[in-house]
């Protein structure tokens, strides 16, 4: 059953906009807060419904740090960072124990 955030994600403009938040959160890694996104792209909706998309599929992560309100969250590409670093996915193999 299809849940409410994916109906509205289904527009034609959908992905490119996802891809676009992704991007922006991919160049300003760890230094961007919603509100920057916000006030970035202007509809504070959507961006939430990317957010929430990227973080789902693994892509970003909230790191919790200081900002110039005291605590906030930013988002951190953890797509690319897992590729430079070759943690992606790691794969083990049980016939060596036989």
């Amino acid at each position: 059953m299809a849940t409410i955030q994916q109906f509205k994600l289904r527009g034609n403009g959908s992905s490119r906009f996802i891809d676009t938040v992704y991007a922006i959160i991919r160049n300003r890694s760890g230094k961007v807060t919603s509100k920057d996104l916000d006030q970035m792209i202007g509809n504070k909706q959507d961006v939430r419904l990317a957010i929430t998309r990227l973080t789902v599929q693994g892509r970003i992560k909230r790191v919790r740090g200081f900002g110039k309100m005291g605590i906030e969250y930013f988002y951190k590409d953890i797509d690319r960072q897992q590729q430079k670093t070759g943690r992606g996915k790691r794969s083990t193999s049980i016939s060596s124990y036989c």
